[in-house]
């Protein structure tokens, strides 16, 4: 699969996964506060490669890089991830570079299940929410053992961007370095140098 059509497939299950979680948010009424990014703030945070081909592919596209490279070397200073603005609620934004295309461990982050050793789903959530929310919090916990069939899994999505791109999903790394390497997976698949042209011919992934 070539890059546009594997950051496409992607962006595909990640718009899916947004669906799913409007969904969770309205049965559970668990939601972030506004402007919140204490995730965010959370340092060496681990995610695939895969995650982050939609970010190198409009980062690609928007001619981006070089200035985005510049973020990626100074959160391998700072353990942050690379897209985090930490100042940005000052001025009343968000606290990510390109929110729209986050990885799969933002969008999931605080309100996503995993199965535990008896295959029960259970709620991965954060303690600002279990602080603030904590009626919404015990509503998504019930709905996890409820109905189970109904609930966004790490594993399903996780297993939905292996069948995209089995190489770069398995690995899980720090996020700095998951960024790196998609972005590298860029330079490589297309030869003629980023800056050059803005369709480029692209080589078979």
């Amino acid at each position: 699969m070539v890059l546009n059509g594997m950051a496409s497939a992607i962006e595909v299950v990640f718009r899916e996964l947004d669906e799913h979680l409007t969904q969770t948010t309205l049965k559970t009424g668990m939601k972030c506060a506004h402007l919140c990014n204490a995730c965010c703030r959370t340092k060496n945070i681990e995610a695939s490669p895969a995650e982050f081909i939609p970010l190198a592919a409009a980062l690609y596209k928007t001619r981006r890089i070089d200035e985005f490279l510049t973020l990626l070397d100074k959160s391998d200073e700072t353990g942050h991830c690379p897209l985090f603005l930490p100042d940005a609620w000052k001025e009343g934004k968000g606290g990510c570079w390109d929110y729209e295309k986050r990885g799969l461990v933002c969008r999931l982050f605080g309100f996503g299940y995993r199965l535990d050793r008896e295959g029960i789903a259970e709620l991965v959530t954060c303690k600002v929410l279990k602080d603030n929310t904590p009626e919404e919090v015990d509503k998504a916990r019930q709905l996890g053992y409820k109905s189970p069939d109904t609930i966004p899994l790490f594993r399903n999505y996780s297993m939905q961007l292996y069948s995209i791109a089995p190489d770069l999903a398995i690995q899980q790394l720090p996020v700095n370095q998951a960024i790196r390497i998609a972005i590298e997976k860029l330079y490589f698949h297309f030869p003629e140098g980023i800056n050059q042209s803005d369709t480029p011919k692209e080589r078979p992934l």
